[in-house]
């Protein structure tokens, strides 16, 4: 089935997407203000709106500010760069006061202005008119899907079907840890890339060395585990050489090696280990010191 192409006001197809960005990428600042100034007058809002032409006028009061309108557009939208980017463009080209008062005027002309400047001036000035506008908001709309699926792929790394497994202890202490900083949710409501990690191991494996035996080591780990965004790392796709996280940590091993021996029981042994993904690598100190390597694996769910 075909769905053809939604038509603007007046019954005339509206600017596809490629013409509509090409448009934008010449829009300025001052494009859009000549633009609803000029709206204003054919609707003479004065008299027959007289609180949508107060709006306006207080709205495009805040931007008179002369080294702001030659600003493009598109560098207060971009629809290729990451939201931080976007926000410092922003907070260094404009004023608080300035970047609301764009916000305000492009969502100001789409609700009150659209409609009846069609019917006074006809669709075809309404549309010229309205090329600023109608590139800032798809450029918005595009950008806010793009971060939406940008957050939904973070939640998946953290907390899909190829996050690293966590045990109960694990749990706990980063539930209580996302009220620390660093580790709560961040401002744009994306996940933390920062998480506790906390575990009993019995299946670590020490490499052979001159007069010591290959054998298991149960160790105790607490480190912290971070997450790469970065896209093509993770799951599937980035397979062992690209994991999704990593983890460094320390370790403690008991006076004994062998399979689920207390790491505690004894004089216990300290080192420290490196995750690259689920493969880790770590030492131990102590009278014989040892490398270890094992793969992280979840014998009993929730626990080890």
């Amino acid at each position: 089935m075909t769905i053809a192409p939604r038509a603007s006001l007046g019954g005339q197809p509206a600017p596809n997407a490629d013409s509509l960005r090409a448009r934008f990428a010449r829009q300025t600042i001052d494009s859009l203000v000549r633009a609803m100034r000029a709206a204003d007058s054919l609707l003479d809002a004065r008299t027959s709106a007289p609180p949508l032409h107060a709006k306006l006028q207080d709205v495009l009061s805040r931007l008179t500010r002369p080294d702001i309108g030659a600003r493009p557009l598109p560098d207060l939208v971009a629809e290729r760069a990451r939201f931080s980017d976007v926000a410092r463009r922003r907070v260094l080209a404009l004023t608080p006061v300035e970047a609301a008062a764009i916000d305000t005027l492009a969502a100001l002309a789409e609700q009150s202005i659209r409609r009846p400047l069609a019917e006074a001036a006809g669709a075809p000035r309404a549309r010229e008119l309205f090329v600023p506008v109608d590139a800032f908001n798809s450029a918005r709309r595009r950008q806010s899907l793009s971060e939406s699926l940008e957050r939904l792929r973070r939640f998946e790394r953290k907390y899909g079907p190829d996050a690293p497994t966590r045990n109960l202890a694990e749990v706990g202490i980063n539930y209580a840890a996302q009220w620390l900083p660093f580790f709560g949710p961040q401002s744009d409501e994306s996940p933390s890339r920062f998480e506790l990690s906390a575990a009993y191991v019995p299946t670590w494996i020490s490499l052979p060395r001159k007069g010591i035996r290959s054998d298991a080591i149960s160790v105790a780990e607490a480190g912290l585990r971070i997450y790469i965004w970065k896209p093509g790392w993770g799951g599937r796709e980035g397979g062992i050489l690209r994991p999704g996280h990593i983890t460094v940590g320390a370790l403690a091993a008991g006076a004994k090696d062998g399979a689920l021996e207390s790491p505690f029981h004894g004089v216990s042994r300290f080192g420290g280990y490196v995750a690259w993904g689920n493969a880790k690598i770590g030492v131990i100190g102590g009278r014989h010191s040892r490398v270890l390597i094992t793969r992280k694996v979840q014998l009993l769910p929730w626990t080890f």
